[in-house]
């Protein structure tokens, strides 16, 4: 049985319990309001295109001058700690399908911070087809489905397909994540003319999420955005 199928039956039996102590929920969709008080959030001036938080205010961290990704910006809701990162690892790896419903709700205050035009569609990264079998389910497409509902915008999750599986980008530093992803994805043409919204769980170098916005501009997308539910310090 798909995993999706499964978990919407098993939604349906039982109460939304919190998805990391299964206590009553109270805070953000199936996630208590004791969870919700150890939450981090992003605070403070952030960088206007990629979202760093910065020290002091400025339009732009020092790295984005000289940044080549694709995509006119990215934000995330919260930091890669904590409760936010108990979530992702819910989610990415025990299978708790339903830590997608606050991550998804992450991804959407992420994306209103965002100038989106009307009619921007919403496109999660794509897990290669290995790895997807492997897992079950593409954890950035359970999370874009949540946020595409809540923002009211239309899911394209076949605009980007995975061309090459990874072999894992982890403890990577920022150069070779970048080499581990060059070339990676693959764009429908059905993207010409579209503005996407980009969306995965965590964000750390924006590797990943620049080589996804580099095919998508091949294929002629009119403009890339990009939003996670965490951001990651970034390796050197």
């Amino acid at each position: 049985m798909d995993v999706r199928i499964l978990a919407a039956f098993l939604d349906a039996l039982t109460p939304p319990l919190c998805v990391l102590c299964r206590g009553p929920p109270g805070g953000l969709p199936w996630l208590c309001a004791g969870c919700l008080r150890r939450f981090d959030v992003a605070r403070g001036a952030v960088c206007l295109r990629c979202g760093a938080t910065l020290p002091l205010p400025a339009p732009l961290c020092g790295a984005c001058p000289d940044w080549t990704t694709r995509f006119v910006a990215a934000r995330a809701a919260a930091p890669h700690t904590g409760v936010a990162r108990e979530l992702v690892h819910a989610l990415k790896f025990k299978g708790i399908l339903a830590a997608a419903r606050p991550l998804g709700h992450l991804v959407a205050a992420a994306a209103r911070q965002l100038a989106l035009p009307e009619g921007v569609v919403v496109c999660p990264v794509p897990l290669h087809w290995t790895k997807r079998r492997q897992r079950g389910f593409n954890q950035a497409a359970e999370i874009a489905r949540v946020a595409a509902k809540e923002l009211g915008l239309r899911l394209a999750p076949r605009l980007l397909r995975r061309a090459r599986p990874g072999v894992g980008a982890v403890h990577r530093s920022a150069s070779g994540r970048a080499r581990e992803v060059r070339g990676a994805f693959r764009a429908d043409p059905a993207v010409r003319g579209e503005a996407v919204l980009l969306v995965d769980d965590v964000m750390t170098t924006g590797a990943t999420l620049g080589a996804c916005a580099r095919a998508l501009a091949r294929r002629g997308a009119k403009a890339v955005w990009a939003a996670t539910a965490t951001r990651s310090p970034s390796p050197r």
